[in-house]
């Protein structure tokens, strides 16, 4: 049941994604994700009080029997009207105003926080979808930046979701390969030159191919351009010896990490993660 609880908190995410967006379509596919979220958290709560529904059922109905059933549900008039704004959009076209998605997401945020917690005794925050992730190096390596975000540790959780990221990306490697290392060692030739010593042209060519490689990568894997900076800018640079170990070089940019920014960065390698397994 926690899987399916984990999958509905999952689509709720990828609604906030779309609500943050300023178009009447992008309101309307959030929307649509919401109510794939509540709906979804219905269908569990139907499976786990084993309560008989007639095929075919609509959401209505669904929400109808399982409270002549005797379940307590939060937010009923908010989500059924959730459900009306998803069926003008879906099924008639009608698109709503850019801004109305964040209301929807007050209302479902709330709905499923409630029904979390008092129809599966799971709390909302404390539900990872690290565990969603199927690679079980980077999921263990993200449980254990989650762990260490909780004990206040939070350069250790950083330098993990960095082993983490590398990981990740190594795994496209195949496809757009790095940046030959021996490219940026062009730059000892022009110290044999009388004018040019000290010229490193080819180093700032070297890690301006990187830059541009992540960047591809991100877009392959719809990560938003405003998250993989923030990953960019906030997480140390890890990389793998021959030995299979894993060396960490801080970042002079970070002063004090703090629990938000591990915890988006978490979330920003989650979502890596997931989209990656859809591509591979």
């Amino acid at each position: 049941m926690v899987k399916h609880l984990l999958l509905c908190k999952r689509l709720f995410n990828e609604g906030k994604i779309y609500a943050e967006r300023s178009d009447s379509v992008s309101s309307g596919l959030a929307i649509s994700l919401f109510q794939d979220a509540v709906e979804s958290t219905i269908w569990a709560l139907i499976k786990e009080k084993n309560i008989s529904v007639r095929d075919g059922a609509s959401f209505t109905q669904n929400l109808d029997t399982i409270q002549k059933a005797g379940v307590s549900l939060s937010h009923v008039a908010k989500i059924q009207e959730l459900n009306k704004a998803r069926v003008g959009f879906k099924h008639y076209g009608n698109l709503p105003a850019s801004n109305e998605a964040k209301k929807f997401e007050t209302y479902v945020e709330d709905f499923l926080r409630t029904s979390f917690l008092e129809n599966f005794c799971q709390n909302f925050d404390e539900l990872s979808l690290v565990d969603l992730i199927s690679n079980n190096m980077v999921r263990e390596r993200l449980n254990t930046a989650e762990a260490l975000v909780k004990s206040g540790e939070y350069l250790e959780a950083l330098n993990e979701c960095a082993i983490s990221k590398a990981m990740l990306f190594s795994m496209l490697d195949p496809f757009i390969p790095k940046v030959d290392t021996n490219l940026r060692n062009v730059d000892s030739n022009f110290d044999r030159i009388p004018g040019f010593r000290g010229m490193r042209p080819f180093q700032y060519l070297t890690q301006y191919l990187d830059i541009l490689r992540e960047t591809t990568l991100a877009a392959l894997l719809k990560l938003p351009l405003s998250d993989y900076t923030f990953l960019r800018q906030i997480l140390p640079l890890a990389y793998q010896t021959m030995n299979g170990e894993w060396h960490i070089v801080q970042s002079s940019r970070l002063k004090a990490p703090n629990e938000s920014l591990c915890n988006r960065a978490i979330e920003g390698l989650v979502n890596v993660a997931i989209n990656l397994e859809r591509l591979l």
